[in-house]
């Protein structure tokens, strides 16, 4: 029997497959989406770059800065300074073309997810420069459905000639509710959220 594929390669044929369809056509399957399985919850033994334990659950920050974005900032913050020196006439305009760069280049750095594992609570927090942005809650009653499913996000593929791609979000359903989040998050991300979650709540104990 073929090994079940990780669940992120997974979401990425199920998006490409939708993207070359009109949105009547994928609709109905999309909205069914990708189940998570046992299988899957093996993928948590490498952890994603970001990815922390917590008392009660999960932090996972998106696109953690490494070694070269730290670099990048360095030769940013140098560049600041070499340009106050050099230019001193400009240097209003620089110090905001820096900060501006900066700013734009760091901001998929400062957002996070956490999950509250525990009791009959799911809770999940999307922070932006540790400010809390938004938070879904789930009452747990019975068997916990986690998966990645259509919800009627879309974005552009760019030209509004051109349409729009589907994406799918986490979807964690319990008792006739469901929460839905997730969709600025790579599909790596994705995967990972809703793995974490289904683990706690369907693995194996």
């Amino acid at each position: 029997m073929d090994a079940t594929k990780p669940l992120h390669e997974q979401l990425a044929e199920c998006e490409l497959w939708c993207a070359q369809r009109r949105e009547e056509e994928y609709r109905e399957v999309a909205t069914k989406g990708l189940r998570v399985l046992p299988e899957h919850h093996g993928e948590l033994a490498k952890p994603l770059p970001g990815q922390t334990p917590q008392a009660d659950g999960w932090l996972l920050r998106s696109d953690v800065m490494g070694v070269v974005q730290w670099l990048g900032l360095g030769f940013l913050l140098l560049f600041a300074v070499w340009s106050f020196f050099s230019q001193a006439m400009r240097l209003v305009e620089i110090i905001a073309v820096t900060v501006l760069s900066a700013g734009l280049w760091l901001w998929p750095k400062m957002r996070s997810h956490e999950i509250a594992l525990g009791g009959d609570v799911l809770v999940v927090r999307r922070r932006i420069f540790g400010r809390l942005h938004q938070e879904w809650r789930l009452s747990v009653a019975g068997e916990v459905r986690v998966g990645l499913a259509y919800r009627g996000v879309q974005v552009s593929r760019g030209s509004k000639h051109v349409g729009t791609v589907a994406l799918l979000s986490v979807v964690v359903a319990s008792g006739g509710e469901e929460v839905v989040f997730g969709t600025d998050l790579d599909r790596e991300e994705r995967a990972r959220l809703a793995i974490l979650i289904d683990h706690y709540f369907n693995g194996v104990a």
